[in-house]
């Protein structure tokens, strides 16, 4: 029987960044007086050490609703757009909330330390309007597999070897449809937003022998299922296979020559309705200097956007920095937030046929 955690992101979020919603009002952001920040967050991105320096360095309070997707970083602020003043949300989320008119752009000279903090290793749709409306924070690195190398039954050296019938049972991956079948396109020598429906098809069979080797769908940790014997190999994100392969010596992960590559970034925003404006920048700013950024790569390891923070990490994230290796080549670059909806919701209507099975 396989286990199935499904997180909701679909084709829904990019609708919404892509054709723009009402506005929620202007900004009544106060001053930050009231000693609070209500943030929401993503657990595992931020640790609570650097929580506790900035509550006790500050005197503010950060209250803090953790999420752990996109979904429901959209869906929450929208529903309580005075609730919260900072969030985290990756570039599809990202341009929803601004053309929801949700943010308020970001007044840079307030967050001094902004300066360390570059774009060149974002999302490459990123773009100026963005900016105006965000900091990047830690670039994940993409999706990474890693392996047990002590009871993976098969040697993996490119995408079809993930088909070979002695790994049914042994993998565990995230339950997401607008990384698969782009990802199964671009194998098969297709567009990654493709709509014929042959391509689709043809990629749907390949799916299908995928899912077929898939005993758990996580898309939160998916290495928890490696690191606990019971897969042998694991789809996840770079930062959480870095943690994994610092807990466990007898995992590593895979060089697949012919995999894709989904680049994703979190990034600081501050709401538009924000009643804590302040202290949001105070956090941002304090996050962003290079040794408590350090610190954060130190503990939860990623693609650092922060270059003079690299000069106080630790011997340990060193070690996992190759796992982070960004690809020169652009071709294999898979654009998710700049999927077009048509391609979406067909990618998941055969998903979720596949998945209903």
């Amino acid at each position: 029987m396989k286990r199935r955690k499904f997180l909701a992101l679909t084709a829904a979020l990019v609708l919404a960044a892509t054709t723009g919603l009402a506005s929620c009002g202007n900004n009544s952001g106060s001053k930050g007086d009231t000693k609070e920040l209500n943030m929401i967050l993503y657990p595992d991105y931020v640790p609570q050490s650097v929580i506790d320096s900035f509550e006790k360095e500050t005197g503010i309070k950060c209250n803090i609703d953790y999420v752990d997707n996109d979904t429901l970083i959209y869906t929450k602020w929208s529903e309580d757009p005075k609730g919260y003043d900072i969030g985290q949300p990756a570039i599809s989320t990202l341009h929803a909330l601004i053309n929801a008119d949700m943010l308020q752009e970001i007044s840079y000279e307030d967050i001094p330390n902004s300066k360390y903090i570059s774009t060149d290793k974002c999302d490459i749709s990123l773009n100026d309007n963005d900016k105006k409306y965000s900091i990047p924070y830690n670039t994940t690195g993409g999706y990474t597999w890693i392996y047990n190398t002590k009871t993976c039954p098969v040697t993996i050296t490119k995408m079809d070897d993930l088909l070979d019938e002695k790994l049914r049972g042994q993998i565990v991956t995230m339950p997401y449809s607008f990384m698969w079948y782009p990802s199964a396109l671009m194998h098969l020598g297709y567009s990654d937003s493709s709509t014929d429906e042959k391509e689709i098809a043809e990629a749907t069979e390949w799916v299908k022998k995928l899912t077929a080797n898939v005993k758990v769908f996580d898309g939160a940790t998916p290495s928890s299922s490696v690191k606990n014997g019971e897969c042998s190999v694991a789809l996840t994100f770079a930062s959480d296979a870095s943690r994994a392969l610092l807990d466990d010596p007898d995992l590593d992960y895979l060089k697949v020559e012919d995999q894709t590559f989904m680049q994703c970034t979190q990034y600081w925003v501050i709401g538009k309705q924000s009643p804590n404006s302040k202290n949001a920048e105070k956090f941002i700013d304090y996050i962003c200097d290079p040794k408590i950024y350090a610190e954060c790569l130190n503990t939860y390891p990623a693609i650092s956007n922060n270059e003079e923070a690299l000069n106080y990490v630790s011997d340990d994230y060193k070690k996992i920095e190759g796992m982070f290796e960004i690809p020169d080549d652009k071709k294999s670059y898979i654009l998710n937030s700049d999927l077009p909806t048509d391609a979406l919701s067909a990618y998941d209507e055969q998903w979720n046929k596949i998945m209903s099975n």
